[in-house]
């Protein structure tokens, strides 16, 4: 990274994100929609040397048209912070192959924000150096597939794509940019988020602890 990012400057960031972003280039066996997992799953992360945990619960949604959409339930827990529940929409347009934010609800409050137009994540079918960029007000993120790598986690060893993110948050007041390493596998989508921070150390931000396929989260 271009610089160690604060704890509470992470927390923040994540409750106004919601985001999900890859891409890659589909092998043999994997279709196109593999990365744009529906659901129900169950995802569990840490990050910040288990300073934050968070839990997604994803659920499919009825299709609108010929768009697939899934719902998206985080719950961010960090350190004493009461947990806060960010409730996001996506749709992926087969015809297009783009993945785009629809919806968010607001951590702090009962406000449903509609982005428009939608904000674009990725675009399937994934490949190597495919480039895309995104914009939520004055935040900006520049994304690049970089290729697949074999990663071990808490919750098993996988072949995953790459995506490296130079992201500028003013909502943290950064004036540098951020480099970010984003990995996605197929049916479970993003797994880990990591980056090398000014100490010569790579810190993970966030990385799967475990997952449960055919299930919601009960609270959601």
């Amino acid at each position: 990274m271009s610089g160690p990012v604060g704890a509470r400057g992470l927390f923040l960031a994540l409750l106004a994100w919601s985001v999900v972003v890859c891409s890659g280039s589909v092998q043999a066996g994997e279709p196109p929609d593999a990365y744009f997992p529906l659901g129900p799953l169950v995802e569990n992360f840490s990050g910040l040397g288990g300073k934050i945990l968070i839990q997604e619960s994803l659920r499919p949604l009825p299709l609108k048209g010929q768009l697939l959409r899934v719902q998206i339930s985080r719950t961010i827990q960090y350190v004493k912070f009461p947990s806060r529940t960010i409730v996001s929409t996506f749709s992926y347009d087969p015809v297009s192959g783009t993945v785009v934010q629809n919806t968010s609800t607001s951590a702090f409050g009962s406000r449903v924000w509609t982005f428009r137009p939608p904000l674009l994540q990725y675009r399937i079918p994934f490949r190597k150096g495919e480039t895309w960029e995104s914009q939520d007000g004055q935040n900006r993120v520049s994304s690049r597939v970089w290729g697949k790598v074999k990663l071990t986690l808490p919750a098993g060893t996988f072949v995953a794509w790459v995506v490296r993110k130079r992201v500028t948050y003013d909502l943290i007041r950064r004036k540098s940019p951020q480099i970010l390493y984003d990995y996605y596998v197929p049916k479970l989508g993003m797994i880990a988020e990591g980056g090398w921070a000014d100490d010569g150390l790579w810190h993970w931000s966030r990385k799967l602890l475990s997952f449960r396929m055919g299930e919601s989260s009960p609270t959601h």
